[in-house]
């Protein structure tokens, strides 16, 4: 995911989005689950959100609204630093969301570091440095997830707790109908048996284990899936089915939606302006309901993420499908318009069609930041590609990066690394000694 929204006191700025993401009998095995239990409940979980071996977080990127959690005084880091707080904290997960982060323990528990403007970060205290998420103490989170000024959490009996707050076009929506500002997680009401969780800049999506999916928050580019009138616009915090089932995993954009079903094949839905819904025609400028990505449909599928207007789509083989806005190599493709297009929108720098990335080895993760990705090989390796001013690539360069570049740094060279998490500004990973 994601998201990008930005302090006005930011030294550095880019986009911001506060001024204005089939066929039966194949034989697909739908992503490896794991059996948790919590009392008499049992629930299959991500096996992807829980790593077994704790790691230590690094983070590099821009830090001057304290996204980096080293302190007030690191503003930047060109190479991945390593948060020295949480090398005893038994970090087993991370996310990064516009500008704040979590970081999951291997009993459950959060801690968070970044903006907390409008209470994203679950506690007071410290914004620069990593701290406890506050009154979580009954329950064990087995993934978490960040948007721009919301943070989710899914617990192991299949239960979400929220906290922050919803932002539309015209400022802060509201946490729900009854609260504009949640200070520290709380329950949703009327979702249970939840497996996976997801989140755009300003919506959430949520499946069942029976393969339905739920979404709530900002619905004005259809990225609920749902038609949300503008004069009932609170009617998009609660959340409701989109109609879909059989599905097995959810992945967000910024504004568009996605959802992988049992047989592997990609659905979206949401804004299409650069076709960052897989729809190739320029004039689809939303997907109002959740639609086969026709173009993708002889691949298998296991993740599927998009940034603020590009999509990242994983394949079971290890494969990487780009798609969307390109003018700052967001797809690592190493051109921003398709070769002898003519497309008559190919003015806003956009590849609608598909296309495989190359120079990457067999992927097993993507992050997708707000104009950069992230990407993890089968051997522990990163590669990163897109928007580069702001250093979230980690090249050590403020300039773009055209194609897959496999991310260096002095403090990760005897490292492999088992997680990635891409925000709007910044980058985090988590890594294990090499065997």
């Amino acid at each position: 995911m994601l998201s990008y929204r930005y302090r006005p006191s930011a030294a550095k700025t880019s986009t911001s989005t506060s001024s204005k993401k089939r066929s039966a009998g194949v034989d697909f095995v739908a992503p490896r689950l794991r059996k948790l239990r919590s009392g008499s409940s049992s629930l299959d979980l991500p096996l992807a959100t829980i790593e077994k071996t704790p790691g230590k977080v690094y983070a590099f990127g821009t830090g001057d609204c304290a996204q980096l959690g080293l302190g007030e005084s690191v503003l930047s880091r060109k190479k991945p630093a390593n948060l020295a707080v949480l090398n005893d904290k038994n970090i087993v997960d991370i996310a990064a969301g516009g500008l704040h982060n979590m970081a999951l323990t291997q009993d459950g528990k959060l801690w968070s570091w970044g903006v907390n403007d409008q209470r994203t970060l679950g506690r007071s205290g410290d914004e620069f440095t990593p701290l406890p998420v506050e009154g979580l103490d009954d329950v064990k989170v087995v993934k978490v997830g960040c948007s721009d000024s919301l943070t989710v959490a899914l617990t192991d009996d299949g239960h979400v707790y929220t906290w922050g707050t919803f932002r539309s076009a015209e400022g802060i929506l509201g946490h729900s109908k009854e609260k504009e500002v949640q200070e520290l997680p709380t329950v949703v009401p009327n979702l249970q048996k939840i497996v996976d969780i997801a989140t755009g800049t300003d919506h959430v999506l949520a499946l069942t284990s029976s393969g339905q999916v739920y979404s709530w928050g900002n619905g004005q580019q259809m990225q609920l899936g749902r038609r949300i009138v503008a004069r009932r616009m609170l009617n998009g915090l609660t959340p409701e089915s989109v109609g879909a089932k059989g599905m097995v995993r959810v992945g967000a954009g910024s504004y568009h939606s996605f959802a992988i079903d049992k047989d592997g094949k990609a659905n979206a839905w949401g804004l299409n302006t650069y076709g960052q819904c897989g729809d190739e025609n320029p004039k689809a400028e939303n997907i109002p309901s959740v639609a086969p990505i026709e173009a993708l449909e002889e691949e298998r599928f296991v993740d599927i993420q998009g940034g603020e207007h590009h999509t990242i789509a994983l394949t079971k083989d290890g494969k990487v499908y780009g798609f969307g806005r390109s003018d700052s190599h967001q797809l690592g493709l190493g051109y921003t318009e398709t070769p002898g297009s003519e497309d008559p929108a190919s003015h806003k720098k956009a590849i609608r069609k598909p296309t495989v990335i190359p120079g990457l080895p067999a992927i097993q993760e993507i992050s997708v930041g707000g104009n950069h990705t992230l990407a993890l090989s089968k051997e522990g390796d990163v590669y990163a590609w897109g928007f580069g001013e702001m250093l979230a690539c980690g090249n050590g360069e403020e300039k773009d990066v055209e194609t897959p570049l496999k991310l260096k740094g002095q403090q990760i060279e005897n490292c492999r690394v088992v997680k990635v998490a891409a925000g709007g500004q910044h980058s985090i990973i988590l890594a294990v000694p090499a065997e």
